[in-house]
């Protein structure tokens, strides 16, 4: 059974503030496992220390990349119709959300799951379900905070939880530790500016 995981990174705490965008498909035959990141030009362009710290993107490591509408029609026939993981789904959510209404581009319909939510259930002993730990301790070795990166740790998490619950399918591995899928929203705020 296909699915996605998605990480984000932001330049500063303001959800619509992407910078960069890793995608992996999981669940598909060896060898065709398909990938997508970019480094992502933020609206606003105004970057926090912490987060420079955490990503190591800077304003000058974008500052000739395109912003999110460039992408979106890749990004759109990614998901579409998906099933997406992410680890701390929430933040990444609400980033996607967030930009997706602050350039007020087309809505997008897919169902998301939270592999910290997950994890927390499956693996209860673990110190803490953060992604480097989880991600370690089941043996995923990874550049944390680097989108792709992360998302490629997220989706190995997604595989070993089908593993521990003996499942196929994602939808059951869910059902099985009691779990719902979400559909992702939008929250729209913009108003386009009227002509009359």
């Amino acid at each position: 059974m296909k699915y996605f995981a998605i990480d984000f990174e932001t330049a500063s705490r303001e959800p619509a503030s992407a910078c960069s965008l890793g995608i992996v498909s999981g669940g598909v035959e060896a060898g065709s496992k398909q990938e997508w990141y970019e480094l992502i030009r933020p609206p606003q362009m105004k970057f926090d220390d912490n987060c420079i710290r955490v990503n190591q993107i800077r304003p000058e490591d974008v500052q000739n990349k395109p912003e999110f509408p460039d992408f979106w029609k890749e990004i759109y026939q990614l998901l579409e119709g998906q099933i997406v993981f992410a680890h701390n789904a929430p933040f990444d959510m609400g980033v996607l959300a967030a930009t997706l209404d602050y350039y007020d581009l087309p809505d997008i319909h897919f169902y998301w799951g939270d592999t910290v939510t997950l994890s927390r259930l499956l693996w209860k002993d673990m110190p803490n379900h953060k992604l480097n730990t989880v991600a370690g301790v089941l043996g995923f070795q990874f550049q944390h905070h680097q989108a792709l990166s992360d998302a490629r740790a997220c989706s190995f998490i997604v595989k070993k939880a089908l593993e521990k619950t003996a499942t196929f399918h994602v939808k059951d591995m869910m059902k099985a530790v009691g779990l719902t899928f979400h559909p992702f929203e939008i929250k729209r705020t913009h108003k386009p500016m009227s002509l009359f």
